[in-house]
């Protein structure tokens, strides 16, 4: 890595040590920060578009350079992680919960907890949330989308599995629509990435002051969206009829409906992980203001990690106006969950 006390630090460096290292997420962070507007995702790749100016905003905000995890914990939290909190990040409260809706819970992955909050979000008077919707030429292929609406929100639940540039979404509702509080959705490198931008040293207060709540969701890897959709139609599966995709018990399915599709080992489709997933050692978006994700917690539910007092204030909010029901996982303290062991997996694995 560079040494970032020197006085030019280029979007050059930011492609010979993040993108030629495949260590890129495609999170969009420098799109979302160059000050003059030069850098755009490519087909999932950061390009130079015009003349770089060499102020080390994209890579001092990209989550994948050097960052000093403790003093970001204290600037969010004013204390780092305790021993327990060593695989977890910090975190107040912990839950299984699911929504009560049934509109929610007809589209939701698992138990709808993050459609809900984002409708409870909208509800207590937010402009926007910044959700991975699909786009409606390609099959699968995630983009960032700005909901305004329930309706617009629950179209967009579901897991991808497949990248989307969730804070090219931020940078349109905040930079173009003006939009002046907005709560985003994404995997722990893009919760990184926007705690980067709202945090930093190289902050950007406009995103600070915007970004109201941040979702962060459990993730152990994602699959290069070409290859993915290759393998499906290798293995005979329509995407354009895929309703749903979830990985459970160590096999990967897809779904029409009620239909299964296929299912395979999740060995059968490793190859399809994209490489900078193998660089990641967070699993539970731990720089996220409430977590949630499908292990951990009985079928039908979601384990949610509350982290901040705004994760806490959403989750009350949504339990108070009966979009959500949740139970302290009393046991989550003895460090033994599925959580614990699939976040020691993915650290140990960095």
């Amino acid at each position: 890595m560079n040494d970032l006390s020197s006085d030019k630090i280029s979007f050059t460096n930011l492609i010979e040590d993040v993108v030629d290292q495949n260590r890129c997420v495609a999170c969009g962070a420098c799109e979302a920060v160059c000050p003059v507007n030069v850098i755009k995702l490519d087909n999932f790749v950061p390009t130079l578009i015009g003349k770089c100016i060499e102020c080390g905003i994209c890579y001092n905000n990209c989550p994948r350079t050097d960052f000093d995890d403790k003093t970001l914990e204290e600037l969010i939290h004013g204390r780092t992680r305790n021993e327990k909190e060593a695989l977890t990040g910090i975190y107040s409260g912990v839950y299984a919960a699911r929504a009560i809706p049934p509109d929610i819970q007809e589209r939701a992955q698992d138990g709808g907890v993050v459609t809900a909050l984002l409708s409870q979000f909208l509800d207590d008077g937010g402009d926007a949330v910044i959700v991975a919707g699909l786009d409606e030429e390609h099959p699968w292929l995630p983009k960032p989308t700005i909901a305004r609406t329930r309706d617009e929100i629950v179209r967009a639940a579901g897991t991808k599995y497949t990248p989307s540039p969730t804070l090219v979404g931020l940078k349109k509702a905040v930079k173009e629509e003006k939009l002046e509080k907005v709560a985003v959705v994404g995997t722990p490198c893009q919760i990184r990435g926007l705690t980067r931008l709202t945090y930093g040293p190289m902050k950007n207060i406009k995103y600070k002051n915007s970004v109201d709540l941040k979702v962060g969701l459990f993730c152990m890897e994602t699959f290069n969206h070409d290859s993915f959709i290759d393998y499906l139609r290798e293995n005979n599966v329509d995407p354009a009829k895929v309703t749903k995709f979830e990985i459970k018990k160590g096999r990967f399915y897809a779904h029409a409906g009620e239909e299964r599709l296929h299912r395979a080992r999740l060995k059968k489709v490793k190859n399809l992980i994209r490489s900078c997933c193998a660089q990641c050692d967070d699993f539970s978006s731990e720089y996220a203001d409430i977590s949630v994700g499908n292990v951990g917690s009985p079928p039908g539910y979601s384990t949610v990690l509350v982290r901040t007092e705004k994760g806490k204030k959403a989750l009350d909010s949504a339990i108070k106006s009966g979009l959500i029901e949740a139970e302290t996982i009393e046991s989550f303290e003895k460090g033994d969950t599925l959580v614990h062991k699939l976040a020691a997996m993915k650290k140990s694995s960095h």
